[in-house]
């Protein structure tokens, strides 16, 4: 079973591939903040944590939770990794679609993420599960000195899918792995929130 040692390792080494998939550099996740991450997806209805296992190895992870904004508090946002050795091969889909279902069943309507715009494969990943392009945000991020973009994705769920009210007139204008709950301490933990992509 994994815990939440497993998780910061895995955190660790998506971190120090030198595509830089991740917001989070090696080391800046502590096994403390990986635990917190725990403990609020096992107590807190707004919040899940997933992971991935296969022949009892970590493979990956999926950390989320809703948006403490009232007026937003139907958006649920992600983030998630993979294991170098265990992409393309249906761990992220297995982990995300699990998500969904839980975000749907928790009266999530909405799902948002946020990736680097250099990570093609996660962005073609979340397109194949109806992830679209909404925006971006230059220079958004620093990290090790370096500045990044934002790139901005979304999807709404279920029969969320319809047309947003209009603006207001202005006064003058797994295939190979499994995914399970945070209901269980001992075999899960939480990946940093943002950017949402990982690798997958």
């Amino acid at each position: 079973m994994a815990d939440a040692r497993d998780v910061r390792r895995l955190i660790d080494a998506v971190a120090a591939e030198p595509g830089v998939p991740l917001l989070a550099t090696p080391g800046s996740i502590s096994l403390r903040d990986v635990k917190g991450l725990i403990a609020k997806g096992a107590r807190d209805p707004g919040s899940v944590f997933l992971v991935a296992e296969v022949a009892g190895r970590m493979a990956g992870n999926l950390g989320g939770s809703g948006l403490a904004f009232a007026p937003s508090a139907h958006v649920f946002e992600f983030g998630m990794s993979v294991d170098a050795a265990y992409r393309g091969v249906g761990v992220g889909a297995a982990l995300l679609e699990a998500a969904l279902a839980w975000a749907a069943g928790a009266g999530f309507t909405r799902v948002e993420l946020s990736v680097f715009p250099h990570n093609t494969r996660a962005i073609a990943f979340y397109e194949r599960h109806g992830f679209t392009f909404e925006g971006s945000r230059p220079r958004r991020f620093r990290r090790a000195g370096r500045y990044f973009d934002e790139q901005l994705m979304g999807r709404t769920l279920g029969a969320a899918a319809e047309p947003a009210a209009a603006e207001p007139a202005a006064a003058g204008s797994a295939a190979a792995g499994s995914a399970t709950t945070a209901a269980a301490p001992a075999t899960t933990a939480a990946a940093p929130a943002t950017p949402g992509a990982g690798m997958v």
